[in-house]
């Protein structure tokens, strides 16, 4: 269970000391679209992923920030699914959508 209930203030995730993603970058917490072309850093799997979310000091806060505003991308170590899971349990609506996730 998160340490952060509802009405917590979250920061913004480039706001954090030294998250461990920083040192890979951003981009391969973020699947391409299946039509993209792969240019540059090889996209990870959300295990590979997860491992490194795993290791960073800021785990909990990523996650929630994940659950709370992001439909896209690997967040706290938690997947887009995992995150609708999460959100359908606590009833809370899908970001930028305005519904709830059913």
């Amino acid at each position: 269970m998160s340490n952060f209930d509802e009405k917590s203030k979250l920061r913004y995730p480039a706001e954090y000391e030294d998250p461990t993603c920083r040192e890979i970058g951003t981009e391969p917490f973020f699947a391409p679209d299946k039509d993209e072309e792969i240019i540059g850093p090889a996209y990870l799997d959300s295990y590979d992923l997860k491992k490194i979310c795993k290791v960073c000091p800021h785990l909990e806060e990523c996650a929630e920030w994940g659950i709370r505003n992001e439909i896209w991308g690997v967040w706290g170590g938690l997947t887009s699914n995992e995150r609708n899971k999460i959100r359908k349990v606590r009833n809370l609506p899908s970001p930028g959508l305005g519904l709830f996730v059913k």
